[in-house]
């Protein structure tokens, strides 16, 4: 409990310098703040979407929109938890991902390990894509949509399959406000398999009648999930971040925003990374040139670790530490020029991972003779992209929005040493394998043109067209310490140029319903894979998706959306990372290849916002089959061909509602409920069924009481109530001997979570 004492004296010295300041705010603040923020007590949810701000129900785009009230009542605090709001939508959020949590839309994504990889879902903060330089934290934000299919007229080369659009709340000049929101849990209270203690703070300040400055605090400690049985401690996961957003209105005609953010992120003993869920006795290994007489689960057993199902113990007397940085900072002018908007946005983002983290000691395991380790790990990368952008009024005969996109990403690596050796009794050790590892230089820079525009044929009527023309240089500049210091230059470059499109028409069936059909081919540029020494770098070729997509919107109760779609996308140049375990090693070595042929279809149902007072309901449902092209053959060599693509549920579906009824004038009690059901998952693109996850729901909630003017809130949540095991990722032969051994990734999801939530308003 020492953990959540500390958290709560912080939340009540912000809570104190709230009401301190809050002297002179009525309730009636109070009142338009709420509704300022949560769409669902509005009729009309207004997205983003296509680069201006539209009804969700007349963008010809299948959306899935969850506002402040819903990620807060779901704990949607990181990246990672957004797969939870979106059937489509899937985030492994395995560690050492390049490409900020590994997103898939419709089962279309990219997990990689690579240093030259961009990601096939987007994301989007206030207008400004991250690039691989994503922010992994999620707080004071007013909205997120899940754009589902390629995006690329609009939003560029990281968007083959989708985008996750996320708006953070606004500077309000007229009025000064103050939040405070936490959640409190302890390991091994109330049923908590962890402790997570999360306090978040907003401060509204009004500095003149045309601007105001908006400052926002994340504080985030958690205690596991994974557990080290040597010294019977959980894994410490410790975040701090803050954002500060200023808005000015110097003219009628000008807008200029300003947003910085920083995010500092400390964790020990391993963090979240591989736990055996599967072991075997005596038997050879090192391909057959050594033998375990003892075997893996007899040796973890002499540490106190059982693998199983849910395992998340190791057992070392090794230390580990890891700190990474993630900051950045825009500044976007709006100028209504009369006949168009100009937009232009500048931006720069930076990330920063140092330190011995969880991959240091692969197996975490000391008394296995096999022990692989890896060097240090020092990532530096940068992000800068500049937009321009001309948008016509809405609401008139053409409307229209062009434009130009630079951006130049580089990221530069360290050495990342690694040693396999052989330690068959205490004391005495055999190398197997030693490398030094390599700097490398990745450089990745595009220059983009797009135009997209909609026609009003009819009253009812309007036809849609766009296209971008991209044009991208990517570059690997790596020195192979392996090799010496002479001819040791290794370099891989590769230049495209491709022109993604959109095509489609919109039909006003009724008042409140819309019919809409599209024709999108999409792009997400090429990869120059660097996999474990001493396998050279190769280059991936850019992933090139055609989607057809029928859908219909409408809008019921005065504010409930219901979007139906269906759709078809095959994939050329799909960009798979398929992972196996070096029988001679113990390595585990990811290559990522190009598979043409993927294809993905299927139809989804989703209905989000209010459905009369008091009750909001978000809930979708999708089946997606999203296959390998036929005689794929997987990493076990058998013949995979036309099966469900790794990492992708075949069905999913998700639910999260909340209902509010007065107890008394003063107070509010309300109930709330969030659940995902998803059928089995595989982990491997082989016919290993110990690396895939049964089907499954994972259920959690909420019960409480506000008060009637929403200020005050208190209430009992409980995430995973059931706490079912479902991983993040899985890998057979680890270390050895196929499905005898298996490890797993767990992460916070992946246990139950039981605490107390409490916010107040100013």
């Amino acid at each position: 409990m020492k953990n959540i004492a500390i958290t709560a004296l912080a939340s009540a010295s912000l809570l104190a310098g709230a009401t301190a300041a809050r002297a002179q705010q009525s309730a009636a603040s109070a009142n338009a703040q709420q509704s300022s923020t949560d769409t669902s007590a509005v009729a009309e949810i207004v997205v983003t979407a296509q680069r201006r701000q539209e009804r969700v129900a007349t963008v010809p785009i299948s959306i899935t929109v969850a506002n402040q009230a819903q990620l807060e009542r779901q704990q949607v605090n990181t990246v990672n938890d957004l797969s939870r709001i979106s059937p489509s939508l899937e985030i492994s959020g395995a560690p050492g991902q390049n490409t900020g949590g590994g997103g898939a839309i419709r089962g279309i994504g990219t997990q990689t390990f690579s240093a030259g990889a961009v990601a096939s879902v987007g994301i989007v903060v206030d207008q400004v894509s991250q690039g691989n330089a994503n922010i992994g934290d999620l707080f004071d934000v007013s909205r997120i949509e899940v754009l589902k299919g390629p995006q690329g007229t609009l939003f560029g080369l990281t968007t083959s399959a989708g985008v996750i659009n996320i708006t953070t709340n606004a500077p309000d000049p007229t009025r000064f406000s103050a939040r405070v929101h936490s959640e409190l849990s302890d390991a091994g209270t109330a049923g908590s398999k962890y402790g997570d203690q999360i306090v978040q703070g907003v401060v509204n300040m009004p500095l003149s009648e045309d601007a105001a400055i908006r400052v926002s605090g994340l504080l985030n400690r958690r205690q596991g999930v994974d557990r080290n049985a040597t010294t019977g401690d959980l894994n410490d996961n410790n975040r701090y971040g803050f954002r500060a957003r200023l808005l000015w209105r110097p003219s009628s005609d000008l807008t200029v925003n300003l947003i910085g953010d920083y995010t500092h992120q400390y964790f020990n003993n391993g963090g979240d990374f591989f736990t055996f869920v599967k072991t075997g006795g005596p038997g050879p290994f090192l391909g057959g040139a050594g033998v375990d007489p003892v075997g893996l689960t007899a040796r973890l057993a002499s540490c106190g670790v059982t693998p199983g199902v849910g395992n998340r113990d190791y057992c070392t007397s090794q230390t580990f530490a890891d700190r990474s940085k993630n900051y950045g900072a825009s500044v976007q002018v709006d100028y209504d020029a009369g006949p168009f908007d100009l937009t232009s946005i500048t931006a720069y983002r930076r990330n920063v991972d140092q330190g011995f983290g969880a991959a240091t000691n692969v197996f975490r395991a000391d008394p296995f003779e096999l022990q692989v380790q890896n060097l240090a790990v020092d990532r530096r990368l940068r992000l800068f992209t500049q937009e321009l952008r001309l948008t016509s009024p809405s609401n008139q005969t053409f409307e229209y929005t062009i434009g130009a996109f630079y951006s130049n990403q580089r990221e530069r690596r360290a050495p990342e040493g690694l040693t396999v050796r052989l330690q068959p009794v205490p004391g005495f050790i055999i190398p197997i394998q030693t490398s030094l590892g390599a700097n490398d230089t990745i450089t990745d820079q595009s220059l983009a043109i797009f135009g997209q525009g909609t026609l009003h044929v009819t009253p009812k009527l309007r036809l849609i067209a766009g296209g971008r023309f991209t044009g991208e240089d990517l570059t690997l500049d790596r020195y192979n310490l392996d090799i010496g210091t002479t001819n040791n230059y290794q370099h891989e470059g590769l230049s495209t140029e491709r022109i993604s499109y959109r095509f489609g028409a919109q039909y006003d069936l009724m008042r409140n319903t819309m019919a809409y059909a599209t024709a999108s081919r999409g792009y997400k540029g090429g990869q120059i894979a660097t996999p474990s020494l001493p396998l050279a770098p190769y280059v991936v070729r850019p992933e090139v998706p055609m989607d057809y997509e029928v859908g219909v919107k409408s809008t019921l109760f005065g504010g409930w959306v219901l979007d139906i779609n269906a759709y078809y996308t095959k994939v050329q140049g799909y960009q798979a990372q398929q992972c196996t375990v070096v029988a001679t090693t113990g390595v585990i070595n990811c290559l990522t290849s190009n598979i043409d042929g993927v294809k993905t279809r299927g139809g989804e149902v989703n209905l989000f916002g209010r459905v009369f007072q008091g009750l909001s309901v978000n809930t979708g449902f999708i089946y997606t089959k999203a296959t390998y092209p036929t005689s794929f053959i997987g990493t076990d060599g058998t013949n995979i061909g036309g099966s469900q693509l790794a990492y992708a549920p075949k069905y999913k579906f998700t639910f999260s509602g909340e209902y509010e009824h007065p107890i008394t004038d003063r107070f509010k009690g309300f109930i709330a409920a969030d659940a995902v059901w998803k059928s089995r998952v595989r982990y491997e693109a082989n016919q290993i069924r110990d690396t895939t996850y049964l089907p499954h729901w994972v259920m959690g909630g909420r019960l409480g009481a506000r008060t009637a003017d929403d200020r005050f809130a208190l209430a009992v949540f409980a995430r995973n109530l059931f706490n079912v095991h479902e991983p993040l990722l899985m890998q057979s032969s680890l270390p050895y001997n196929g499905a005898d051994n298996v490890g797993a990734i767990y992460g916070p999801s992946s246990f139950r979570q039981v605490g107390l939530s409490v916010d107040a308003k100013f």
